[in-house]
């Protein structure tokens, strides 16, 4: 279980490893939650450590369910590389890259956009990320009556039998069955940076697979942290699956903040006092 992260002494020999790769969620995690997710931005003081971080050569992977293009205009951080629909596109060395299998699932998941409607009036969003879809119901009224319109429109399309169906914070996604996740997509991001250490930051369900990644590389002989954003909706099994936790993007701010204050070199840019966030 998870322990809330008051310092920075636990992660200071990750600092002895270089490259040290910082590997993270974006919504939750960099940018709040926030009703309308087009309208989601990665907190400045975000933004602007993270660049710091690189400028430090620490090593950005931004991991997220987030369409690519999408995601890129949410984080605005040119220097990181991106694994976008939860590793199902990656961007890196100024070049897309996504499965031949995927092809297919783009016009599948459109057809079960038009088999679908109605949703709209049950307050949901539905958010089309090419190969997949993302029905979002934090808008509705009554959530739980949204959250079951949107389980039975996804039953009662044959177009999404195709595809298997995930949870997170109030979001039901549909995603190709391939063997990719969040996960899958961190060990892959970890080989092609060549880190030597990892740091991991997430505060969803989704977020888990990244965890067990870190997990695995452990095992294998890779030092690694996975710190948990805690919220109200954080579910008590990310919890479990992480090593600390900050809470809410403060504390993820703080975080970054104190990991660049311990790297060598220049002090960072002032943007005012940080603390741990408290429960």
């Amino acid at each position: 279980m998870a322990v809330q992260l008051h310092d920075l002494e636990p992660l200071r020999p990750l600092l002895q490893h270089r490259p040290l790769g910082l590997l993270s969620d974006i919504d939750g995690t960099l940018a709040p939650i926030v009703p309308n997710p087009d309208d989601a931005r990665v907190s400045p003081r975000c933004r602007s450590l993270l660049r710091q971080l690189a400028q430090r050569r620490v090593r950005i992977a931004l991991i997220t369910g987030r369409e690519l293009e999408k995601a890129r205009a949410v984080a605005g951080i040119q220097d990181a590389v991106y694994a976008a629909n939860h590793g199902l596109t990656i961007w890196a060395d100024g070049r897309l890259e996504t499965p031949e299998a995927l092809q297919e699932y783009a016009a599948r998941a459109r057809q079960v956009v038009k088999e679908v409607s109605g949703l709209g009036a049950q307050g949901v969003v539905i958010e089309e990320k090419g190969p997949a879809l993302a029905f979002h119901y934090r808008q509705a009224v009554d959530e739980g009556k949204a959250r079951a319109a949107i389980a039975a429109a996804i039953v009662a399309s044959e177009a999404a039998r195709a595809f298997r169906v995930t949870e997170g914070r109030k979001v039901v996604e549909l995603r190709p069955p391939l063997a990719i996740d969040k996960g899958t997509a961190l060990a892959g991001l970890v080989a092609r940076l060549g880190v030597q250490a990892v740091i991991c930051i997430g505060d969803d369900q989704t977020d888990i697979d990244m965890f067990r990644g870190v997990d695995e590389l452990r095992q294998r002989g890779l030092p690694g942290v996975t710190v948990a954003v805690n919220s109200e909706e954080a579910t008590s099994d990310l919890l479990a699956a992480a090593d600390y936790w900050v809470q809410g993007v403060p504390g993820v701010e703080w975080l970054l903040r104190e990991l660049l204050r311990a790297l060598p070199g220049r002090r960072p840019s002032s943007l005012g006092t940080a603390s741990p966030a408290r429960k």
